[in-house]
């Protein structure tokens, strides 16, 4: 069994919702990454790969919260399938995520339980693979091939919280 990692919702005003999540919910600060880049993306439509075209401009912002950490997503452009395979909704969950060794198997195993493979993506060391939640969740699926980066994403926003707090 793999331990969630984080938690992700989408909103429509990054920097509003940062400010009520540090203030009513005493969750920051956040680590943002204007303009998520990317590497290599592919959109699986209908089963067929796609690799060229496809636009997916977010940004993200990164907290601890408690034991996990919460992403916060605002969409900026988007291709249509993915607004419609994500559910790109304001306040809504956008995905649950959790690390596994095995990138590869565990989307295979995804797929055979019924979550269909949305797209995999690439950035830097960061690899993810994104299904949707057939019949296990209402909402997408982030899992993250482990690496060095993203297992210590946790401990980076503690301190990050630490410092600010000092």
């Amino acid at each position: 069994m793999h331990a969630l990692h984080h938690v992700g919702y989408w909103v429509d005003d990054l920097d509003r919702a940062r400010k009520q999540w540090q203030r009513e919910l005493d969750v920051g600060p956040f680590d943002v990454i204007e303009h998520v880049p990317f590497d290599e993306f592919t959109l699986f439509d209908g089963g067929q790969p796609c690799t060229s075209g496809i636009i997916f401009d977010h940004t993200a912002a990164f907290a601890a919260w408690g034991p996990v950490v919460v992403e916060l997503g605002q969409v900026h452009a988007a291709d249509e399938r993915l607004l419609a395979a994500y559910r790109v909704a304001p306040g809504a969950i956008s995905h649950v995520s959790w690390v596994v060794p095995d990138l590869g198997e565990e989307s295979e195993k995804l797929s055979r339980l019924g979550c269909r493979l949305i797209n995999t993506a690439r950035t830097g060391p960061i690899e993810v693979a994104w299904h949707d939640g057939g019949p296990l969740f209402p909402h997408p699926i982030e899992v993250h091939q482990h690496n060095d980066v993203i297992a210590g994403l946790h401990a980076r926003l503690a301190a990050l919280r630490q410092d600010a707090s000092s």
